[in-house]
């Protein structure tokens, strides 16, 4: 799976691309949406991210439709990298507390 993100310059084109993808891919509403893109303090703009999970199979598809809609990839990404890292397991003391005191 790959978690790909473009930018449109106008939310109306973006809010088309994620319905098409969303008839044509047959992808659930969760996995594609988009969402307003800004920075802090700037006026507010019309530009908007479309992102979403789409199979390595999909992603030349969705790619090629975004940049045929005016979007630009700013991102792709395996979704491998997007998960939490493990923390190393530790070795335990294996101490207890018994009436006669600490046992390490």
């Amino acid at each position: 799976m790959r978690v790909l993100a473009a930018r449109f310059s106008d939310r109306r084109i973006a809010s088309s691309v994620r319905d098409l993808l969303q008839r044509r891919l047959q992808i659930a509403g969760p996995d594609v949406d988009i969402a307003p893109l800004g920075i802090p303090g700037q006026p507010s703009t019309d530009a908007t991210l479309l992102a979403g999970r789409f199979s390595d199979a999909q992603a030349p598809q969705v790619a090629e439709l975004v940049r045929a809609a005016g979007g630009e990839i700013v991102a792709t990404v395996d979704e491998m990298w997007t998960r939490p890292r493990v923390a190393p397991r530790r070795g335990t003391w294996h101490s207890t507390y018994k009436r006669d005191g600490l046992l390490a």
